[in-house]
This record gives C-alpha cells, structure tokens and sequence, in this order.
C-alpha cells in the first residue's frame, strides 16, 4: 500500500465519524497540539480525490441543515432579538444556514465537475466582452465573461430559477489571449490553488453569523489549507453550534473552531504552524495583523508579515439612480429596494448602503426620496446590538439616541461633498444614510460624475446602479458605460449588491489593485467554488421591478417560513433527494408575500 492510499483510508476514517452528540465545545486546549492536528489534516486532505472532498462537502452541508434553527435562534440572542419571528428571524437564517449549506453544494459539485471534466462547469460557456474594445478607466479590454447561474448542486438542480428569479450574474475575469487561453488558465488554476495548503487563521466577523464559516469553507476547498477558525468575541455563543454543523470538517482535522480575544488571535497568527491569515472586518484589525501593532507612523514603513494574508475590509457603499422617466411600480420597487439594503442587519453590513447618488434635475427624485422616508418610518428600529453602535450613530447624526436601546433609520439629504463629506469619509456602520444629488443636465452627464464621486469614495467592495427602462441608444450605451467602469468587486444592477455574496459562487473581494499598505476594500477573494483565473469584477442584473415581493426584504410576511424551506430544500439536495415538492409547498408564503 502507497502512501497515498493509505493516507486515503486515514481520511475515510476520520471522515466517516459520527457527530458528537449535542455539539458540546471541547476542553480547553493549547493551540500548538490544535495547530499541529491541522497541519496534519492539511497534508491528508492533499492526497484525497475529488469524490471524497465533494462528499466531505455534502456531508456538511446535510450537518448544518440539522442545526439551522439553533443557529439562528443563537444568532437571535446575541442579536438582542430572542424570540423574534419575522424579519429577523429570516435574516439570521438566510444568512447564517442557509448560505453556508449552499456554499456546500457548491463546492460538491464543482469537486464532481472537476473529477469528471478537468474543471468546473458554469451555466454558459465562457464569453469575450466587449472584444476591440479600448482601455477605458482602467478596465482591461477585453474581458471574458462566465455566467454563474443558475448554479446546480451536486445531484442536480438548486432552482435558482425560482428562488433568484430574474436575477443573472456574469463573473469577469481579465482576458489572457483568448478562450482557448483562458480555458488553459481555468485548467492550471483548477490544479495548482487547491495544492496551496498549510494552515489558515481565519479570523471571524462579529456582524453576520455565516461570514466566519464561509471563509473557512474558502480556505479549505479553494485552497486546500486547514483552519483555525477565531470566532469574533461577539460569537462565542454559536460555538457549539458551528462545531456541530462543520463537524464533518472537524472529524477529518481540518477545521478547529476557537473563541477568545486578541490575545487568541495574535498567539495563532505567531504560531510557526500558521501560513496564512484571512480577516473579514475592519481596517484597524487589519493593520494590527499587518504591523504587529498600531501603524508606524513613518510613511515610508514597510511591513515583513511573515504569513501571506488575505481580507476583506468594508466598503462606503453607494447606489446610483440614473435619471429617467420610472413607472410608478419601478420607482416604489427601486425605493423599497434601497431602503431594504439599509434596515437589513440594522446596517451592521459591509454593503449597506452608506450613499444614495441621485441627479439633482431628475424630476422624479423627490418623489423617490418621498418612498425611501416612508418605508424606512414604517419599519420599528432595531437594538444597537453592535459595539459601540450607540455612540457612532450619535456621531454620525449629531443627535441623540433614544433611550430604549434601539437605534432609528436616518437619512440625511442634499448633502454637498464639496462643504460637508463628513458621511463620506469613512464607512459608518450605523444605519446611516446620505443622499448625494449631483448637478447634471443629461444622462450622458451624470454617468461621467458619477464615475467621477465613486472613484473618491473609500472602499471598493460593491456598488448599486438603477437603470431605468425606455433610453435611447445612447443613453444606454452612456448607462452601461457607469457598469462597466465602476471600480468595485460587485456592481449590482438595479438591486442590491448583497445578492451577489448570497448566490455563492460570485467571487466576493475588493476590486483588484488593493496592496498590502493600501488593501482598500480588501486582498483576494472568497467565495469562488469554480476557481476562476484572474478574476476582475462581477456584475448581477436584477428586473427593474417585480410583481412578486422578494423574500428578502424586511417586510415579506412570510420570510422566515420561506428561508426554512429553502434550507430544507437544500438539505435534500445535499442527501441527493428530490426536492421539487418542498419547492412547491413555499408557494403559498411566496404569493402571500
């Protein structure tokens, strides 16, 4: 017996172990005996096939489903909303469960693409965009282009047709020589990042519960690395219940779960064990890894990391409404869309939107601005469950906050970057909003300006666009010019840029050219189950308006009952079982809305 081989029955073995009844968190121990089980996991994994790490995933996602609802009832709790039934409940599911089991098929199923095809398979054959086409503000010409949906699971269909109906994502990655090229590149990428290995210290967001864990899963199925996963201090009640749903990845030595404060991170980060660090959260976090310490003051400093490091850092997030004649149910639909992007997660979210830019001679932006006030009065305000949440909305609104805990939606209009930036400078996550109205007697104009205030605002994580229905050629032309140049990881046509981090399989970072001094929205990307080379941006399109009300705003009646099922549903995906008929229950919420 090779040594490869035996390595194989090691892994199936440790694999095949049952869950540890009721998830219970193990003792206390040191990190260096934790480090070197992953050490060791991460070399075993190296020499598993692609079936075993596509079942690993199924596995997982199967562990998860059996403990969604005590994942997000503690998310509840540290949210200071125990007991809550509606929209917050339906968050916390959504984004805790349900998109980690989804991630889980993803990867299942590239792994089965990969052993059967020598990659993973996209919804379209990969495209050039935009072949001929000049450098224009730094976008390379041209680009390729891979449509990412609907994704499929490993036994079949996900239907992202029904749950994200409408809705395309196009992944574009910078052109290499052409598609033979690029699918040359796809192929070497496909071999070489998932051998990287070593171990990873993840350290974990403290706003929504499923970021940690699909960081993870990025380390491990992307890059073959093991993790060390530090929870955020804010997380330590979920412990038990992620060591539950990852426990698949536990048993095969590759993924340790730790809580603790800075003292935790910073003994992991030293740890000779540790190769890598990957960090979702803020800048000073990161600078604090980077440096050692609080920045030198010297300019001309330069840090010696003795990891690779990898982050994502947070974003000044603006929505753009060009100008146009709207229907009446475009412009409450676009509204309600806004306004949906700030109440969620009461705007703990690095992409809740932080600037609505509107043209200040479109004719229609009062009575938008009217929908936005009125939507945002109807929904109650949540608890500042964040840290020092009270005292950074107080900041930002020169106002005080209320007695009761909670903190109200605020939006501040007409705001003038030329005499007051002050909510432009930094991301205040609070929720916070201000409306920019810039001058412009055309479209053609306000796509320029546009362009121009989003390349001086912080960050490059992901942006918003509303394009109305009905221009001329050259307006549109003019429309997809502010798309295609905006220099964010995500632009969002006409919804909210969040959809992109649900879907799974749309590379989530900052736009490119980030360096270790100046990461701006972050280094690197997570979230890529296909493994695309040379990644650039991505762009999702989403309808103008919708007869139906997605289950994802705050306001849907009946969006916990459907973000329950579409974890059940994924459950039987991942068991290999038919699924159409618990599709087919969710029709009576969804047509109720």
């Amino acid at each position: 017996m090779d040594e490869r081989d035996g390595r194989r029955r090691v892994w199936c073995a440790l694999v095949r172990r049952p869950l540890d009844p009721g998830g219970l968190p193990v003792a206390p121990v040191d990190l260096t005996t934790v480090l070197d089980r992953l050490v060791a996991g991460a070399a075993t994994f190296a020499a598993i096939d692609r079936d075993d790490r596509g079942a690993l995933a199924r596995r997982t996602a199967v562990a998860t489903a059996a403990v969604a609802d005590a994942w997000a009832a503690t998310a509840l709790a540290i949210k200071h909303a125990t007991g809550a039934t509606g929209a917050a409940l339906a968050e916390e599911i959504a984004t805790g469960p349900m998109a980690t089991i989804r991630l889980c098929l993803l990867h299942a199923r590239a792994e089965a693409d990969i052993a059967r095809d020598g990659r993973p398979q996209a919804a379209a054959p990969p495209k050039l965009l935009h072949p001929g086409r000049r450098t224009v503000g730094g976008t390379p010409a041209p680009l390729v282009g891979i449509d990412v949906l609907p994704a499929r699971g490993p036994s079949g269909s996900l239907h992202d047709a029904t749950i994200f109906g409408g809705v395309r994502a196009t992944v574009r990655c910078v052109d290499p020589g052409g598609l033979t090229a690029f699918d040359r590149s796809w192929r070497r990428e496909v071999e070489e990042r998932p051998r990287t290995g070593g171990v990873a210290v993840v350290l974990g967001a403290g706003n929504v519960t499923g970021l940690a864990p699909a960081d993870a899963l990025a380390q491990i199925f992307e890059h073959g690395r093991a993790v060390l996963l530090k929870l955020h201090p804010l997380h330590e009640p979920l412990e038990p219940v992620l060591r539950t749903a990852l426990a698949p990845l536990v048993d095969a030595g590759l993924l340790a779960i730790v809580s603790g404060g800075a003292d935790t991170a910073r003994a992991a980060i030293a740890a000779p064990q540790a190769t890598h660090v990957h960090v979702t959260g803020g800048l000073a976090t990161y600078e604090a890894i980077l440096w050692g310490g609080p920045r030198p003051a010297d300019p001309h400093a330069r840090p010696h990391p003795r990891t690779t490091i990898t982050c994502e850092l947070g974003n000044v997030t603006p929505w753009f409404i060009l100008p146009g004649r709207y229907s009446r149910a475009a412009l409450a639909f676009q509204a309600d869309q806004v306004s949906a992007s700030i109440v969620n997660n009461t705007s703990f979210n690095c992409i809740a939107t932080k600037v609505l830019v509107t043209c200040r001679s479109w004719d229609q932006r009062e009575e938008f601005l009217a929908l936005v006030r009125r939507r945002l009065e109807s929904v109650p305000p949540r608890p500042a469950w964040y840290p020092a949440a009270t005292r950074t909305w107080e900041e930002a609104t020169g106002q005080s906050a209320p007695g009761d805990g909670t903190l109200p939606w605020w939006m501040a209009c007409d705001v003038d970057p030329a005499s007051d930036d002050r909510l432009l400078r930094r991301e205040w996550f609070v929720p916070v909003v201000a409306e920019v109205p810039l001058a412009a007697a055309s479209l053609a104009e306000f796509a320029g300006r546009s362009l121009e205030f989003a390349h001086r605002l912080p960050g490059s994580l992901a942006a918003a666009v509303t394009v109305p229905d009905g221009l001329s050629t050259a307006d549109r032309q003019h429309a997809e010019q502010v798309v295609d140049h905006l220099a964010f990881g995500v632009v969002a046509v006409n919804g909210w840029a969040a959809l992109a981090y649900a879907l799974g399989n749309v590379p989530w970072g900052g736009f490119p050219g980030g360096t270790l001094t100046d990461p701006k929205s972050g280094l690197g990307f997570v979230h890529d189950p296909l493994l695309l080379p040379l990644v650039h941006n991505s762009v999702i399109r989403c309808p103008l308006s919708a007869m139906l009300r997605p289950a994802w705003f705050p306001w849907h009646g009946s969006g916990a009952r459907l973000a329950r099922g579409v974890v059940d549903l994924y459950a039987r995906c991942a068991e290999g079982r038919a699924s159409a008929w618990t599709l087919a229950s969710m029709l009576p919420a969804v047509l109720r809305g």
